[in-house]
C-alpha cells in the first residue's frame, strides 16, 4: 500500500464525500455543504490535504485560506467551525504525521501560520494551545433514558416549568420563521457585548444547511412571541448545538431548555448517536456549568498551530473595549461591527 499526499477540492470530490460518509468521526464542518458555505460567503479557497492510496483516501484534514488585513494569512481547519478533527485511517496512525510534515513544510512557504482545531502533539513548529472544553450528551433510543440522565434541579425541573408555562417549541420551516430566531440571536450577542453574525451568514445557513436536510432550528414561543431558540446540525452520528439565543425578559420560562430538550428528543428518534454541545471557554465555569447539568461529557479541545512561533492567548484590552460599547449601545452598532468584522475572527 503506497500513500501519497494530495491537495484535493472537498466541495465538488465525489471522493471525499465517500471517505467522509464512512468515517465514523465525520461531522458537520467536514461535509461539502458547510465549506461551500464558507467558499461562497467569504471567498475562501477551499481545499484539503489528503493521504491517497490510488483513488481511495485514507486521511484527510479540510482547510480554508484565510486572508485578512486585521488577523493576517493563515490556513484554517475550519473557520466558524467549533473543531475539525483530522479524519485518519484507524489501522494506519502513522497518517497524521505523515500530514503535518506535509503541512509544516508548506508553512513559511505558501502560509506563515497553519490552524487546526483539534488536539495534536505540541512539537518542534507545532504548538497546541488548550483553550476550550467540548461537551457531548450520549443518546439513546429512548428519550426517556436521556432524560432521566439530565440533572434534576437545573434542567429537568426547569424543562417542564417551560411547558407548564405554556412554552411551545415550533420548528422553522420557511426563511420568515428563521428570522425569529437571527432576532433573537442579536439581543443574545448585545447582551453579551459580542458583534452578531450578520443576517446573510444565517441566511446562508438555512440555505446550504438546514433546506437541504443537514440541520433545523427550532424557536420557542410565549404567547405567540419568540422568546428563545437553537440551530441544530446534523451529519454522521452526532447532532450539533450550533447556534442558542433568548430574550433575557423571558428568562423565567426557560425558552432555551425546552428547544434544547426538544433538539435531543429529535435526535434520539432519529437515531443519532451523540448531541454535541460544542466548544466552550475553558474559563467560562457558568457555560460549563451549564452544559455539564444536561448530562454531558466534558472533554479538553486543543487548537493546533503550525508557526514559527506560538500563538499569543487570552482576551486584550481592545476586547474588553469592544464588548463595553456593544452591550451599551443601540442593536444597530451589534449588527454593523457584525459585518465588518465577523470574516477577520473567524
Amino acid at each position: 500500500m503506497t500513500n501519497e499526499v494530495h491537495i484535493i477540492d472537498p466541495c465538488t470530490s465525489q471522493a471525499w464525500m465517500q471517505f467522509i460518509s464512512a468515517h465514523p468521526d465525520a461531522g458537520i464542518f467536514h461535509h461539502p455543504a458547510w465549506m461551500k458555505m464558507l467558499r461562497d460567503i467569504y471567498g475562501y479557497r477551499i481545499f484539503a490535504v489528503c493521504l491517497k492510496d490510488g483513488e481511495k483516501i485514507r486521511a484527510g484534514i479540510p482547510f480554508a485560506d484565510v486572508h485578512s488585513f486585521i488577523t493576517g494569512k493563515r490556513w484554517i481547519s475550519l473557520p466558524f467551525s467549533d473543531y475539525c478533527e483530522p479524519l485518519l485511517s484507524q489501522d494506519e496512525p502513522y497518517c497524521c504525521e505523515e500530514l503535518v510534515r506535509f503541512l509544516k513544510n508548506q508553512q513559511g512557504v505558501e502560509t506563515p501560520k497553519i490552524e487546526i482545531r483539534w488536539n495534536l502533539h505540541s512539537r518542534q513548529g507545532v504548538f497546541t494551545v488548550h483553550n476550550f472544553v467540548l461537551h457531548t450528551l450520549e443518546l439513546d433510543k429512548d428519550s426517556n433514558v436521556v432524560f432521566n440522565r439530565l440533572d434534576k434541579q437545573s434542567v429537568r425541573n426547569r424543562v417542564a416549568k417551560a411547558e407548564r408555562e405554556g412554552v411551545v417549541v415550533r420548528e422553522c420551516t420557511t426563511l420568515e420563521e428563521f428570522n425569529n430566531f437571527y432576532t433573537l440571536q442579536v439581543l443574545s450577542r448585545k447582551r453579551l457585548g459580542v458583534p452578531a453574525q450578520p443576517k446573510y451568514f444565517f441566511e446562508a445557513v438555512w440555505n446550504y444547511i438546514i433546506e437541504p436536510g443537514l440541520g433545523f432550528a427550532l424557536v420557542s414561543y410565549k404567547n405567540e412571541k419568540p422568546i428563545g431558540g437553537g440551530v441544530f446540525l446534523k451529519f454522521g452520528s452526532r447532532v450539533f448545538y450550533k447556534f442558542g439565543a433568548s430574550d433575557f425578559a423571558y428568562k423565567s420560562f426557560h425558552p432555551s431548555h425546552a428547544c434544547i430538550w426538544q433538539a435531543i428528543r429529535r435526535g434520539c428518534m432519529e437515531g443519532y448517536r451523540l448531541f454535541d454541545f460544542g466548544r466552550s471557554d475553558v474559563n467560562n465555569n457558568g457555560l460549563r456549568v451549564f452544559k455539564s447539568g444536561w448530562g454531558t461529557v466534558e472533554q479538553p479541545l486543543g487548537y493546533t498551530f503550525i508557526s514559527d512561533v506560538a500563538p499569543a492567548v487570552g482576551v486584550s484590552k481592545l476586547d474588553d473595549i469592544a464588548s463595553f460599547v456593544i452591550r451599551n449601545s443601540p442593536a444597530w452598532v451589534c449588527k454593523l461591527s457584525g459585518q465588518l468584522l465577523y470574516k477577520h475572527f473567524a
